[in-house]
């Protein structure tokens, strides 16, 4: 009986493709999701740095004046970090894992540095913003009416490209240093930062001008009371906790950009004074134990 059930497997397996590839001469075909390793393109790149700055194992190196991107292959863990991070998805994970090998391989990738244009003379300085507006490039900019002066943006900006002083209410972005990666549109609490044509920006703006005039016009006509303008005028949002939610993890403390917030365990303050309300800490609670209240 054994012999006719080693038979039967025999003839079963004669006409059945092997089990195993002939590798290396058939290459394995890998899934489409399977992380084998980064792949980059040099021409989108803009060296702005936030993939090195996410990834949890340092297996990325950017040096934005030497124009190289370096990744340590046996470094890295394959996690998708800087894929997910990346503003320009100029990164990509490739199915193929890095072929394994006596040294340690450093993939190096020579990325053009995309230098501003030479300054013109003094005589043509003060047509140079109107030629730049002109020229449709997209810049940084900032809504100032909106805009609360938090720092967030100035914070998380991979080129420290921006200024912000809270005290004096001053917004700068230095066009030169800036590589429009958006990490500080993400992070604005406001969303007052965009990206885009200045000139179409400005237009925009004027049009939500006019509109903002004739509410405000239509506000006065429907609300004349002293009382009604006072209570606006002292109400302001600040967070509130929910106690039996929060895990005192410190990470709203840790975003706050006013130091407004305390979170000791079983002991979480805000100090109404300082806080802007910018609900910058109900966007990273964890637990969802934050809320904005008007007080």
């Amino acid at each position: 009986m054994g012999a006719f059930k080693i038979a039967k497997t025999v003839l079963k397996s004669a006409f059945k493709k092997p089990a195993t590839l002939m590798y290396p001469v058939v290459e394995r075909e890998w899934q489409e999701r399977t992380r084998g390793s980064i792949d980059i393109e040099a021409d989108k790149c803009i060296l702005c740095g936030i993939c090195s700055k996410r990834c949890p194992a340092d297996a990325i190196n950017v040096d934005r004046n030497g124009g190289k991107w370096e990744i340590h292959r046996m470094q890295c863990i394959q996690c998708g970090e800087c894929v997910e991070a990346c503003p320009k998805k100029c990164l990509h994970m490739n199915p193929k894992y890095t072929e394994p090998g006596p040294e340690k391989i450093v993939d190096s990738v020579d990325v053009e540095v995309k230098k501003p244009a030479a300054k013109k003379d003094d005589a043509k300085a003060a047509d140079a913003p109107a030629a730049a507006d002109a020229s449709g490039e997209e810049k940084l900019i900032c809504d100032l009416d909106t805009c609360i002066y938090c720092g967030l943006c100035a914070k998380n900006c991979p080129c420290d490209a921006l200024e912000v002083d809270r005290k004096e209410k001053v917004w700068k972005v230095d066009d030169d240093a800036c590589v429009k990666c958006g990490a500080c549109v993400d992070k604005c609490p406001k969303k007052c930062l965009t990206i885009g044509d200045p000139s179409a920006a400005a237009a925009k703006k004027e049009d939500a001008v006019d509109d903002k005039a004739e509410e405000k016009a239509e506000d006065k006509a429907a609300d004349k009371t002293e009382d009604k303008a006072e209570e606006k005028a002292e109400t302001k949002s600040v967070p509130e906790v929910d106690t039996d939610k929060c895990v005192y993890c410190n990470a709203c403390a840790n975003e706050c950009p006013s130091d407004a917030i305390s979170a000791e365990v079983d002991d979480w303050k805000v100090d109404e004074e300082k806080c802007i309300g910018c609900a910058a800490c109900i966007d990273v609670c964890p637990a969802d134990a934050l809320k904005m209240t008007e007080k």
